[in-house]
């Protein structure tokens, strides 16, 4: 008895301790954006000192020459929304077909995907820059969306896979028998079986796209067509760095991701579940 009260309570701290270090950053950036610049120095933690709303006015603005939040925040819902979807569609086809094929070659294959998950995005910056300014793709939204759909692509082949591999052979087979070959059989049959573990995907990639910020300063560098990330960083410069503003703005560009979240939450639980029962 002794030994299951202490296994619960060791579980129940755990978890504790897990939801505290998902929740503690968010709780300080929404704290720190009611901060004066001083009492961020002064004392960032604390809870006394000026407050100032303002900044999530100032942030919805934006700084002098940006173009404000709003359109920072179109610009990232159209490379988010090309990405997403993009990876989602092919990703989806070659992790498919990859599960169709013989043991030995479909680990040889997912070698590739394996691979480009282990290489740093830095270290591709230069070649992106060089080939977009070559294709003169600099400062295009919907370019820099189709390029995180690629850099997508392998995680998402590599998570969709594991679905497709257990995924019942009887409907596939019973498909055939009515004359669907492996396409029609993958847009009428898995496909609509897969939107849980399509979603689940999904909402990793948009986490993902939705905060990078490395590629997107290099190749998105007028104003007006920037993403939330970039834009919010407009707000520190070569000799000062207006902290309230920018942590206000972290704020508004992280109410997007939660409501997604919440909203889908229990299809993702289920397309989770659906992965473990057709193990």
């Amino acid at each position: 008895m002794r030994t299951a009260r202490a296994s619960a309570g060791a579980w129940f701290a755990l978890k504790l301790g897990i939801s505290a270090i998902v929740i503690l950053p968010f709780f300080f950036i929404l704290l720190l954006s009611f901060r004066s610049m001083t009492d961020i120095y002064r004392n960032p933690l604390g809870l006394v000192g000026n407050w100032v709303p303002e900044n999530f006015l100032r942030a919805w603005n934006g700084p002098p020459g940006g173009t404000g939040f709003s359109n920072y925040f179109l610009n990232s819902i159209l490379v988010v929304s090309v990405a997403v979807v993009l990876a989602a569609i092919f990703g989806a086809l070659a992790a498919y077909f990859i599960s169709l094929l013989p043991a030995h070659w479909r680990s040889r294959v997912l070698m590739v995907p394996l691979i480009a998950t282990i290489i740093p995005t830095i270290a591709l910056i230069i070649p992106f820059f060089q080939m977009f300014n070559a294709w003169g793709f600099i400062n295009s939204p919907v370019a820099v969306g189709v390029l995180y759909a690629g850099l997508c692509l392998p995680m998402t082949i590599l998570i969709l896979h594991a679905f497709f591999v257990d995924f019942p052979a009887e409907l596939r087979e019973a498909s055939a028998l009515d004359g669907l070959g492996h396409v029609r059989t993958f847009f009428t049959i898995v496909v609509p079986l897969s939107k849980p573990s399509l979603l689940a995907v999904s909402l990793l990639n948009l986490i993902w796209v939705w905060g990078e910020t490395q590629v997107a300063i290099v190749l998105l560098q007028r104003a007006a067509n920037q993403t939330i990330p970039v834009g919010v960083l407009t707000f520190q410069s070569s000799f000062m760095s207006d902290l309230g503003p920018i942590f206000a703005g972290l704020s508004l560009a992280t109410v997007p991701v939660l409501i997604v979240y919440f909203v889908f939450n229990k299809t993702i639980s289920r397309g989770v579940s659906m992965g473990g029962t057709f193990r």
